[in-house]
């Protein structure tokens, strides 16, 4: 992002607007999220897929499978983020906490897009108040209205917008496209994978390894399927983009 004329006076605080009505620090929060993997998330005929590019760390020392970018949050519900780790663990404790509270006090399941408002409210909040930042975080959550299943994606500044299927995260407007190009009605399961990890890839840096991709299904009154290394290998086998990406001439 280009530093504007007069920009200096306006971006030291979330809680002032420049003269053409910009909040900086939420761009700026925007512009972080940029830095992390492309999330993308596909509702088919039962169910969500939720996949996820993870910048998984060069030394052979790190465990790739702690790096977790799609979330469980109660039987029915889950997410993906794209953004700071740190802040993503926040936010879905939150809505875990929330749907918790729901499920003890009516005894059922919280609804989607009423946690999608909860949250939305808690975000808008951050940018509102002196002496705090906003969340560099964007969230595509996911969850079922008598069955149908949809997503949710919020963003830094707290706005929530319905989905069928949609992208966050680096290049997310290249793979967004790329979901309103390609998808169709009525998916199966496998053809939203392949779909999703598709969309992936426009927005993430080609080779990769099916290690770099977090990958979870969601169906009505389940809890969320996390597919393993193996799983995730046999069902991109074939895939142009799946990879070794090529190391350093230094070995770094």
């Amino acid at each position: 992002m280009e530093m504007q004329p007069g920009q200096m006076a306006y971006d030291r605080a979330s809680t002032v607007f420049s003269p053409d009505g910009r909040l900086f620090q939420v761009e700026y929060a925007l512009q972080a999220i940029q830095m992390g993997g492309t999330a993308v998330a596909v509702t088919y005929d039962r169910g969500i897929v939720f996949v996820a590019y993870r910048n998984l760390p060069q030394s052979p020392l790190a465990k790739a499978g702690s790096i977790e970018k799609s979330f469980a949050i109660d039987t029915g519900l889950a997410c993906v983020t794209a953004g700071l780790i740190a802040d993503s663990r926040v936010l879905v404790e939150f809505l875990r906490l929330e749907a918790q509270r729901h499920r003890i006090t009516y005894g059922e399941g919280a609804p989607y897009g009423l946690l999608s408002n909860a949250l939305g409210t808690l975000l808008q909040q951050y940018t509102q108040y002196g002496g705090t930042r906003p969340f560099a975080v964007s969230l595509l959550i996911g969850g079922f209205s008598g069955g149908t299943p949809g997503l949710v994606e919020l963003d830094p500044s707290g706005a929530t917008i319905g989905w069928k299927a949609y992208a966050i995260g680096r290049n997310r407007r290249a793979a967004a496209d790329f979901l309103e190009e390609n998808i169709g009605s009525g998916l199966s399961e496998d053809a939203a994978f392949k779909l999703a990890v598709r969309a992936v890839a426009e927005g993430s840096p080609t080779p990769f390894p099916p290690e770099s991709l977090d990958v979870a299904i969601l169906e009505p009154e389940a809890d969320l399927r996390r597919l393993t290394p193996a799983e995730i290998a046999a069902r991109v086998q074939g895939l142009p983009f799946i990879g070794t990406p090529e190391k350093p001439r230094n070995g770094r």
